[in-house]
């Protein structure tokens, strides 16, 4: 049986500039997210410090959603004629980014977790924070994660008969998976993230009390303790700005379709622009740990040598911020 594939344009400029605007973002964030990765794997200094592994593995989802979400999202905004082509790229769109999302969250949860234990339990931290214990948590995180985004593959007839979705989508989230992810996924890991933060603040202040600061070295200590909280708390800052939109929307639009929205609202050309407003600031979000990790940091920051022909003769990094990350 063949299968004729057939891809239905835009009709307006605006969705050309919608699509190729998502294009161009997922060249942006594909390109410095693999760029920083190519750089922390070519410094050998970096890679023995068990935080930057927690940084990588960020920058693997973002790299992620650069090179599958965003193109793939892309796609399906063209609107493909063939049925189950349509179906497979919706079911792989959501997918993937179900699990880009959940997986970005545990890794700002992992990252406020190391800066908790490296301010709070100072001297243990290299006792507790090893790298085969992050890739044992990284790699379980994953399989948590991949698991429960695998559920809403598996339905009954019923569920999809009663499903008021106009798609025809095998990857619908029932109310219940919806409700108990972001519950347990979301909700509470940032909450969590915030305790984590709050302590740390409190702990420092206790530690700048009980000295006094009285010695540059204390002074200098301090500041880059507090230096390297600062970046952190900027990236679940970021985090919170580009997903909450999206979070409340998808609430919104799953439990309170009819009271929250008009009708004249639903399925209109207006509902897909403000879908798309929401998605593309998620979006941006993957492009927040290479900018303030590996770009505006004076500490970290990357130095690349060209060469005429166009050649990289030589990549060097100074790592400063990790390893007082790793020593704190």
């Amino acid at each position: 049986m063949n299968i004729t594939t057939q891809t239905s344009p835009p009709n307006e400029p605006i969705e050309y500039a919608a699509i190729a605007s998502l294009f161009v973002l997922s060249t942006t964030t594909t390109t410095i997210n693999a760029g920083c990765l190519i750089i922390i794997k070519k410094s050998k200094k970096m890679l023995t410090i068990p935080s930057v592994h927690f940084i990588v593995n960020l920058l693997v989802v973002d790299l992620l959603q650069g090179m599958f979400v965003i193109p793939i999202y892309a796609i399906k905004k063209i609107k493909i004629q063939s049925k189950f082509w349509d179906n497979f790229v919706c079911d792989s769109f959501r997918f993937l980014y179900m699990i880009t999302y959940y997986m970005s969250i545990f890794c700002v949860l992992l990252i406020a977790l190391d800066r908790y234990i490296a301010t709070a339990f100072i001297f243990k931290y290299r006792a507790l924070i090893k790298i085969k214990t992050v890739r044992i948590i990284t790699i379980a995180s994953w399989i948590y994660v991949t698991t429960l985004c695998l559920i809403p593959f598996y339905k009954t007839p019923s569920q999809h008969i009663t499903n008021q979705e106009s798609d025809s989508c095998i990857y619908r989230p029932s109310n219940a998976w919806t409700i108990t992810m972001l519950i347990l996924n979301c909700f509470i890991p940032y909450l969590v993230i915030l305790f984590f933060y709050s302590c740390i603040f409190k702990h420092i202040q206790n530690i700048e009390n009980q000295s006094g600061r009285d010695s540059r070295e204390d002074k200098s200590l301090s500041d880059n303790a507090r230096n390297v909280l600062k970046i952190a708390v900027l990236v679940s800052i970021c985090y919170a700005i580009c997903w909450t939109p999206s979070v409340i929307y998808y609430v919104l639009s799953k439990f309170c379709l009819n009271n929250c929205f008009s009708n004249n609202l639903k399925n209109s050309y207006g509902q897909s622009k403000i879908e798309f407003a929401i998605k593309y600031v998620g979006f941006l979000n993957s492009l927040r740990a290479p900018i303030i990790y590996c770009l505006t940091i004076k500490e970290y920051r990357l130095k690349l040598s060209i060469s005429r022909k166009g050649r990289m003769k030589t990549v060097s990094t100074t790592c400063e911020t990790c390893t007082n990350m790793s020593q704190m």
